[in-house]
């Protein structure tokens, strides 16, 4: 055993101080990784693990370095941004430093994911709001963990963290990859446990030096062995075990409370961009089918202002699927096509179709007939073939202008809802879009039309449009967007002049192969609105430039167009694959009247703005604390060293050694009481079995010959004082509780002289 220099504190073995810092890394990760398993691909735990790795690296390298835990924790909360800017933002650094514009698309991030955390359910989409919370917590985790393990030697609770992360990754989807990711963390969880145990021993002064590596040795064979074994034999006979696959008892798993008919969707434009722009090229799944059709996953009736989304209830798809709303006028004409879908990579849990689904076979699903959405019974439509027939609607301009403008009581509250605030500024314009416009169709073109024109272009560099003004921002400021802002801005606008609308989420009808199959991609995801007409059921517009719906040119004036195998932003234009008859004459493609006189709200905060401002108010009380116990540690030390160095003699510098351990065992609660010496002051605190007794009597016996005695003691003597005092004070501060570190970091009142007490005598009454 060895000791450090000068103090006999026992020195830690570096192999076996290194092997448990690296065994808490691995946990760190382990932990990490459990979350990952409720997004629907593994590109989360890249970035998450990166910042777990910095973060041990800096806690180490604090430690080691000797800096005390408020140091320590100071910089932790000051490198976070740095780390996450490198890991997660680098487009946003310069020259790799974190700039302003970091911490603003943090915050929209983080906001975006914290909106979608309450409404998606695993396997969710990797959101970068997801991924960088992640990180967040990741980093969190690390360092307290580490301050656990190391600088308080609490094993128990620096597996805590970690732990709670994992159960809270669990808790999310206790499905995908259940036993690897579970094996990972139990191993990493049994060996920190293990070298943490090993390394308390080898500082122990109860181990006997002669035994310190041959002891150490067998703990971490004996137990590395039975490590493996417990984790090898829990992996691949627990699965097998009678019951393993059974329903939970109590369905603490949100995977296990959602077998019902009834789930909560959240808006798949959540992730849109990310499939077009990250995933242009890779192909989501193909379709062997005798038209080309926009190919549709579900439909979005709910709008707060800021996202749209859908709570529907799904019933197990059995016959005929049907729809709920009135579709007569159409259903004699409609032509049933057949198609037949093989997915490859959609993480989805609805299953693409041509509009109107009418019957499915080859693969377990549910249907929801407003909507007219399938749904998978497995967790993602990745890997499903089937079959879906589809009645295929032949629409034409007078059709849809002959339309009367009514719709049903339930269905109009539904559809026409606008959430409360919503605009007045949107709202003049939706009006003046459809000034003289008379029937439902015609207000509709005029709103398709108000979009496929200038100013409006179609640009993916634009930032998701969910913030609390993205709407009037997309309108009124940028006129520039994607399929979400121009889809969403119809429906919307739809609805402010008494349209039924709603936005539909799928695919352009993609690019036909030799083999006969159409092949989609990750650059055919698109939105687009839809409108009901009575009898008609819902019919599609198209306001995205550079965009066209299959087959619809009759009402739409608008060719089949989709996004270029080159560039998801540019459009190529197809032939029309069905005979059409020519656009009524009736109908122009001129943009409806528009008034520049409009002006935007000046109100101009979003939501990520305002939680870029709670983000830093969280920071600023955070930094706080952290600040005043910097300044009473830093206080306290400045203290200490004038002390010393005002002691001139050799006498003054025992003394001040005493001074010190006086104050040590005061924060143990052993107070030296006025009238005791430093020889019964010491006699008595040895019975509290703190601090080394003898070392502490013989600093005692040079305290009272410093202050008792006419001789001058030696250079020697103050030296081995000193020295004998701090290692009492180290002894003495380690066994403080919780509460009497805390004391030491923050109460400022041990700086302040004692107060003199007074004491007043008084005559009583009758003496």
């Amino acid at each position: 055993m060895t000791t450090a220099a000068g103090t006999g504190t026992p020195r830690p073995d570096r192999l076996l101080l290194t092997l448990s810092e690296a065994s808490l890394v691995v946990l760190t990760i382990a932990a990490a990784v459990g979350l990952g398993r409720a997004l629907a691909d593994w590109s989360f735990v890249a970035p998450v693990v990166a910042t777990a790795v910095a973060a041990h690296g800096l806690a180490i390298a604090c430690r080691r370095l000797g800096f005390g835990p408020v140091t320590a924790g100071f910089l932790s909360v000051v490198g976070l941004l740095p780390v996450l800017a490198l890991v997660h933002l680098r487009t946003t650094t310069f020259l790799g430093l974190p700039t302003p514009e970091t911490l603003h698309v943090l915050g929209r991030e983080l906001a975006n994911g914290w909106r979608a955390f309450g409404e998606v359910k695993p396997p969710a989409p990797v959101l970068p709001g997801f991924v960088a919370a992640g990180a967040i917590a990741t980093w969190f985790v690390a360092f307290s963990a580490d301050a656990a393990a190391f600088r308080a030697r609490a094993q128990l609770e620096s597996v805590v963290p970690a732990t709670a992360m994992f159960v809270f990754g669990a808790a999310l989807d206790g499905r995908r990859a259940r036993i690897p990711v579970t094996a990972l963390f139990f191993a990493a969880l049994l060996a920190s446990w293990l070298t943490q145990r090993s390394l308390e021993r080898t500082s122990s002064v109860t181990w006997m030096a002669r035994d310190t590596r041959r002891g150490v040795r067998a703990i971490l064979r004996l137990g590395g062995t039975l490590t493996v074994i417990g984790v090898a034999v829990a992996a691949l006979v627990g699965p097998k075990l009678p019951g393993a696959d059974a329903t939970p008892v109590i369905p603490w798993r949100s995977a296990d409370r959602d077998h019902g008919s009834s789930r909560i969707t959240v808006s798949p434009l959540v992730d849109i961009k990310n499939r077009i722009v990250d995933e242009a090229d890779n192909e989501v799944f193909t379709v062997r089918s005798p038209i080309r059709s926009y190919w549709r996953l579900t439909s979005l009736e709910r709008f707060d202002g800021r996202i749209w989304s859908s709570n529907r209830s799904y019933r197990k798809a059995s016959g005929t699927l049907g729809a709920d709303v009135d579709t007569r006028a159409i259903d004699a004409g409609a032509t049933l096509i057949d198609q037949d879908f093989q997915i490859e990579s959609l993480a989805s849990i609805w299953l693409p179709a041509a509009f109107r689904p009418a019957h499915i076979t080859g693969t377990a699903a549910r249907y929801d007939a407003d909507s007219n959405s399938l749904l998978t019974e497995h967790e993602t439509a990745a890997g499903a073939a089937y079959s879906v027939t589809s009645a295929i609607a032949h629409l034409t301009a007078d059709q849809l202008r002959a339309v009367p403008a009514v719709a049903p009581e339930a269905l109009a509250k539904t559809y026409l809802a606008l959430p409360a605030g919503f605009s007045p500024a949107v709202q003049r314009l939706a009006q003046r879009v459809v000034t003289g416009k008379r029937t439902q169709y015609d207000r509709a073109r005029a709103l398709q039309d108000f979009f496929q024109s200038p100013p409006f272009v179609y640009d993916l560099h634009v930032p998701q449009g969910h913030g609390a003004n993205a709407l009037e921002d997309f309108l009124f400021k940028t006129q520039r967007g994607y399929c979400e802002q121009y889809s969403g801005a119809f429906a919307a606008m739809a609805r402010a002049v008494g349209l039924p609308a709603r936005v539909a989420v799928g695919f352009t009808a993609g690019e036909g192969g030799p083999d006969g199959l159409i092949h989609v991609r990750g650059r055919n995801g698109h939105a687009w609105p839809e409108v009901y007409f009575q009898g008609y059921g819902w019919v599609p517009f198209e306001p995205t430039p550079g965009r066209g719906i299959p087959g619809a040119q009759q009402y739409t004036n608008i060719p089949e167009r989709q996004a270029s195998a080159g560039d998801p932003s540019t459009a190529t234009t197809l032939a029309p694959t069905t005979t059409t008859e020519a656009p009524d004459a009736g109908v122009t493609s001129t943009t409806a009247p528009r008034d520049e006189t409009v002006v935007p709200p000046e109100k101009t905060s979003t939501a990520h703005r305002w939680f870029e401002r709670a983000l830093i108010a969280v920071a600023i009380l955070l930094a706080l604390p952290t600040a005043w116990a910097l300044i009473v540690t830093t206080v306290r030390r400045r203290q200490r060293l004038r002390r010393r160095a005002a002691a001139a003699t050799t006498n003054e510098r025992v003394l001040v050694a005493w001074t010190e351990v006086d104050e040590a065992l005061a924060r143990t609660g052993v107070g030296r009481r006025p009238w005791e010496t430093p020889i019964e002051f010491a006699h008595r605190a040895s019975t509290r079995k703190i601090v080394d007794d003898e070392l502490l009597r013989e600093l005692a016996r040079a305290a009272s010959a410093a202050a008792y005695s006419s001789r001058v003691l030696s250079d020697d003597t103050a030296e081995e004082a000193a020295a004998a005092a701090g290692r009492i004070e180290d002894a003495a501060d380690a066994s403080l509780d919780r509460r009497g570190r805390l004391r030491l970091l923050f109460d400022p009142r041990p700086l302040f002289p004692e107060r003199r007490q007074r004491v007043e005598v008084r005559e009583t009454a009758g003496r």
